[in-house]
Formats: C-alpha cells, structure tokens, sequence
C-alpha cells in the first residue's frame, strides 16, 4: 500500500480522551452496543458482506466500542458492512491483548498500516502456522481504510486541519461548497516531511479552507502538490531552513526551485513515470504564487502563528522574501493566435462515437453490431449505460464532466411560455447543471427534446435499479445505499479510457481521439454555436463564463470555417461575374421574419430601401435565395419552362417556316431562367440542407438556411 494510504494523526499522538470514547458511544444505537452485532438491525442481510454477524467479545472494552463505530460508520456511509474483516480484525486484537503483544496499538486510529500488517502476520503463524497472504492483508486494509479515517475524525478533540490526512468523506467538520467535484478525494498534509514545514502547511491551508478563502477543489488541485513539491525541493539542500534565512539569498533560492520544479521527474512522488517530457509554465507559476502567498500569509499572521505553532523558523521571515518568490513568476509573452484544432472533434470522429456508444451501454453479456465507415463490427457489451448518457449529455450541451456527474435528479425545470411558443410544439426545458467551477456564473440552459429524452431516459433507470429518485442523476452504483454519493469522477475517466482502447476512435485527419478527455466536447459545443454565428453575449451565457475572453479561448479558430466565412461573402450573377456582397447582404440572409422578403418560390434579400426593377426575373437575380423546402415547386417551373420554350419555339417554326432568332428577347430572358432552375436544383442537390442564391451558387454562410414559410404565412393571417 502507497504512502499515501498511511493513517496517521500525530507523530506524537497519545491515547483518545474519555470525552471521545463517551461520543462514540452515543454515536451509537442501542442495537449496535454489545458484544455481538447483527439481531435487530434493519436490512442487515443486504447491509453486511456475506451477512455474517460481528462477533467483539472478549475483546477490550475501547477495542469493541471503536470496532463497533467503524461497522456502523460503514452502515450509514452507504457501504456494505465488512463484517468478515471486522471479525477477523477483533479475533487479532483478542489474541493480542490476551498475549500482551508489543505491537498492540493504544486505538485503532492511531494504528499505523506497517504496525498492523506485523502483528497480522504473527497472529497467522501463530494460530494458523501459515504466513499471512498478502492479498488480505491488502483487502484488510481497503475495506477498512475509510473507516478507520472516520474513527481518527471522531475521536480528534481538537480542529481538523491538526489531522495528518484530510478527507470530507471522513470527517464532516471539514467546510465544503454546496457544490464540491472534488469533495470525494482527501489530501495527506502528513506526507510532508519536514516538521517545520508540515505544520505550519496545515494551519495556513485549513485556516484558508475554513474561512472560505479557497475551496476544497483549490486545495487539492493547486495548494497542497505545491507544498508537497516545495518539501521535496527543500529536503534536496543542505540545510533547508535557509529559505527563511539571509534575504540575499532569497531570488537566487526561489531562481533554483524554478528550475527544479521544471523538470517533469521532479513533479512526481513513489517513483512515478513522468506523462510528459515538458512542464507548462503555468504550473510552475502556480507552484512559486502558491508558495509566495504560504510566507505571506505567515508574516501578515505573525501573532496568530505564534501561539498555534510555537516558536518556528517562520519567524524570520521578512516581507521582501514572498516578494522574491513572486518576482520568479514568468510572464508568458502574448502571441498571436494561431489556427488551433487540437481541442475540436470533427463530424467524422463524433460519428464513430455515435455508432459506438450502444456498445458502452450495453450488458456485458450482450454482442453489438457497430457500422463505421462501410465496415461491421461485433463489440461484447460494457455494462455502463450510465456512462454512455453522462457522455452523450456532454457531447449535446458542452458542459464540463464535474457539471454533469453532480447533477441533481430534478434538473429540468420548464421553460418560459415564450420559448414554448417559439419552439411550436417541441419539448424544451430549462436545465440546471452543477455549475462549481465560477461562483456567479450561471447555472441553466435551454435545451431541446434530444436531451430532454436523455435525461428522463436517465430517471427511469434510476428508478427501475433503485426503486427510487436519488440526489444525484447519476448515483455510485457501489457503496451507495442512501443515493446520497455522485458518480465518481475517477471511475468515469477509468471507463472512458478502456472504451477509447476498445473503439479506436480517430478524426478526419488520422489522430485518435481519446474519450477520457472530455473536455473537448465543450470546446466542441462552444465552438460550433459561435460558427452558427451566435452573438457573444449569447455565447458566454451558454458557456456559463463570467466574461466572454474566456468563451473565446474556446472557439477553435478552424481552417474550414474561415474558408466558409469569406465564400459567405461572394456572390456571382447568373453569367458568373462577381457582385459585391454587403453587409445589408448578409444580415438579411438571417432576418428572414419580415413578409415583404417571401417569395413563391423562394427570399429575396434586396435591402429594405430599395427598389426592384427585375420586374420576375428573380430566377437570375443575384439577391435570390432559395433552399430544398422549394425543390418540388422549382422541378415543376424547370419542367413548365422547358415545355413552354418547346412549344413556343415549335410554333414560331410553324408559323414563319424558320427557328426562333437566337437573339429574340423572350428566348433570351426563357432560357435564362430555366438554365437558373438547372443551376439552382444541381446545387442544391449538391449541398443538401443549404441556401442556394440567384444564379445557383451555394452560399457558404454561416448556418444551413431553411425557411419555415409555414410559420409565416399563419403569422400572416
């Protein structure tokens, strides 16, 4: 077991107080006192693992009241209750108080793994005459391990943050957001080595949490690697006190902790392989401004650290010492935007991910047959149908994977009657998501019926596998009795990452697109609404930004979609030369709501103020829109015209015993307009769901525009 599965709470901790023992036994029910636990406890056949009773008798009266917690800590927690290893926990502890083993721990909380795994395996030779395998002793400390976190919390007489390992799973003293992703992981302040430093980490970062300074995501994400790092760094020098020492010294020793902390070997802990041969210098920015901001706050606390730490060399710390840390931040120099698709998932990587994801929702005993690119497939089932919706959920709206996993169950509310009105019978509502990430950001959207389907389908498989609504949406399958824990945010990525492996997911280009980063399916979402041509107030609503810069480092600055927005601005007449496309032009080609722009067969995008005097011809007018809702309407013209071109020109023969001149003014102005028709069906035909102009050019605008005439002419009676 890692160091950071350790169970500490002090290096010099002494026994729990009597005050603790007395609220651990209030703690409990009448049903859990006593030597054998089981009888009388509600649900304990599907509450406790192989539905053994607990057995604690003869054991030590502080043994059996701490054991006795733990079982019921696990109970209520959600969990099945492990009482196998309870068991085989009390028979250890009663052969080792009746032996008066040395290694008997004064509490089970202050029972360190490598003290337990010793006495363990003496108890087994001695009672067994076997050695103790190691795979139990792993799983003893596994299914205990959260338990045993809990009991140090309850029995602590003092604040949190003295504790050596940190988890609000654990310890409810511990403040959190309404909203924390990461509230199911711990941080271990005890893994620091340098007492000086542990201590003081611990009273400046619970301080900080407590007062609502940072949140616990904060902590874990940016605050305590940073310390962990500085303590490794330190521990490199000859005499690490320095770095509260000569103030001299202070640039040059926070130059040297740059470098260090640049190398991607240093950033890891247990010998881990680096991810990448390459640090952003953000992280190393972060690293110096957390370290910056720690001596900052001892120096402006001064009084306060004192009396909760004792004399320390923090002491000495000058204000010129964070200010030399500070200096060391780099100032990336601003570049110019370059063409980033890295963060975008193209239509022919999200079709794979369509075909493929029946396969994540599956049973596992179930064969799937997937079709990608002209090709079958037979995939097994991977039973996670919670994870194909929690993914298919970020695909269709662009939220983050946090804001979806701690969804609340009831996170649809209707919509506005004008936007039911304006939907005309489609199924909108209003969606809250788990917005944690920016405080007075929004936390709603509109979404349409495809992602009301998806969460109502969501519901129903709660309720079928729960027989009830739960907090969350989507509920741990495991360990979650109550309902009252999210999908973890660690088991997602574990899945998505095996189903990336299995499907081979790959762009247009050849790259493979690994499902695990999800964040790209909100860079995605954004990137698509902004190129549909959604203004950015709009835009950074949706995104749930406090300003719309950051929306805009979203939007993928696509080749194709600058292609697209210069073609948008060229238009060509009936005989192919080039008109000027204006910018009346091409917002008309979005208002689309005024009657005086509704023609039979098509729009006409001529400005407001000004006159026409192509009489009908707008068959060959540059102005001219038309879309596939029209084809049928534009086939019977083409056909009518063609027809009339014949009999016309069949008559003229007949009567003056010649064809009709080339030259002759009704000809000319006929035939243009049916090689128009021929023009306008052939594009259309080749660009299926866009507007086409006058002429028979596709427009290359920013959104497929079809008219919903309909709509118009019952607004128009």
């Amino acid at each position: 077991m890692s160091n950071k599965q350790l169970i500490l709470v002090s290096a010099d901790a002494v026994g729990p107080s009597l005050e603790a023992y007395a609220r651990l036994k209030s703690d409990l029910p009448q049903e859990w006192h006593g030597s054998i636990i089981g009888p009388g406890i509600d649900d304990w056949d599907m509450r406790s693992a192989k539905s053994q009773k607990i057995d604690l008798s003869d054991l030590p009266e502080h043994f059996r009241i701490e054991l006795a917690w733990m079982a019921h800590w696990q109970y209520l927690d959600g969990m099945q209750v492990v009482s196998y290893y309870i068991n085989a926990m009390a028979r250890m502890l009663r052969w080792a108080s009746q032996q008066g083993h040395e290694n008997l721990p004064i509490s089970l909380a202050l029972w360190k793994e490598e003290d337990s795994r010793r006495l363990y395996t003496t108890f087994q030779q001695a009672t067994t005459g076997s050695p103790a395998a190691a795979s139990t002793l792993k799983l003893l400390h596994s299914c205990l391990r959260h338990a045993q976190l809990a009991l140090a919390a309850r029995l602590h007489d003092g604040v949190w943050w003295q504790l050596d390992r940190w988890h609000p799973r654990c310890d409810p003293r511990i403040p959190l957001r309404e909203r924390e992703p990461q509230s199911t992981e711990s941080c271990s302040p005890g893994q620091i080595h340098l007492p000086w430093l542990r201590e003081a980490a611990k009273w400046v970062l619970g301080t900080l949490v407590q007062s609502g300074a940072f949140s616990w995501s904060t902590l874990l994400s940016v605050r305590m690697p940073a310390l962990l790092r500085f303590d490794d760094w330190l521990r490199t020098l000859p005499d690490p006190g320095v770095i509260a020492g000569d103030l001299r010294q202070a640039s040059s020793l926070a130059a040297a902790f740059r470098l260090w902390d640049s190398v991607p070997a240093n950033r890891t802990r247990d010998g881990r392989r680096p991810r990448t041969d390459r640090v952003d210098p953000i992280k190393v920015n972060n690293d110096l401004l957390a370290i910056a901001e720690f001596m900052s706050f001892l120096i402006d606390n001064r009084e306060e650290a004192l009396r909760t730490l004792g004399p320390t060399l923090w002491d000495r710390l000058d204000p010129a010492h964070p200010a030399a840390w500070a200096r060391q931040v780099q100032r990336k120099p601003a570049r110019a935007p370059v063409l980033e698709e890295s963060q975008y998932v193209d239509d022919h990587a999200l079709a794979q991910i369509t075909a493929y994801l029946p396969v994540l929702g599956a049973a596992e005993d179930e064969m799937v047959t997937v079709t990608v690119n002209g090709r079958q497939h037979m995939l097994a089932g991977q039973g996670e149908p919670q994870v194909m919706r929690m993914l298919l959920l970020q695909i269709l709206t662009g939220r983050r994977a946090g804001e979806i996993l701690s969804c609340e169950f009831g996170c649809l509310s209707p919509a506005t009657n004008r936007v039911m009105q304006a939907a005309e019978g489609e199924q909108v509502a209003r969606f809250q998501y788990a917005q944690s990430k920016i405080g007075k950001a929004p936390d709603t959207i509109l979404v349409d019926a495809e992602v009301v389907a998806l969460i109502h389908e969501q519901q129903d498989w709660v309720r079928r596998q729960l027989g009830a609504p739960t907090r969350y949406l989507f509920p741990k399958r495991k360990a979650n009795a109550g309902g009252t824990k999210a999908f973890p945010r660690g088991s997602y990525n574990q899945i998505l990452v095996a189903f990336s492996d299995l499907a081979q997911i790959s762009d247009s280009t050849g790259r493979p697109v690994h499902l695990s980063h999800t964040h790209r399916f909100r860079h995605t979402r954004l990137t698509r609404l902004a190129e549909l041509g959604l203004p950015i107030h709009v835009l950074q609503r949706y995104a749930g930004h406090a300003n719309p810069t950051m929306s805009m480092h979203y939007v993928a600055r696509r080749d194709e979609h600058a292609e697209q927005a210069f073609v948008a601005t060229r238009r060509f007449k009936a005989d192919g030369s080039l008109v000027t496309f204006t910018r009346e032009d091409h917002d008309g080609m979005q208002l689309f709501d005024r009657a005086d722009r509704f023609l039979p067969n098509g729009f006409c995008l001529l400005p407001p103020l000004q006159k026409c005097d192509k009489g009908n011809a707008c068959l060959t007018c540059g102005v001219f829109v038309t879309d596939d809702s029209h084809t049928a309407l534009l086939e019977r013209q083409l056909s009518d015209t063609s027809a009339l071109i014949e009999r016309t020109t069949a008559a003229f023969k007949d009567r003056h015993g010649v064809p009709m001149p080339a030259d002759n003014v009704w000809l000319i102005q006929r035939t243009a307009e049916r090689d128009a028709l021929v023009k306008l069906l052939s594009a259309m035909a080749a660009a299926p769901g866009r507007a086409v102009q006058g002429a028979g050019s596709p427009t290359a605008g920013p959104v497929p525009v079809t008219i919903d005439t309909i709509r118009y002419r019952r607004s128009a009676l």
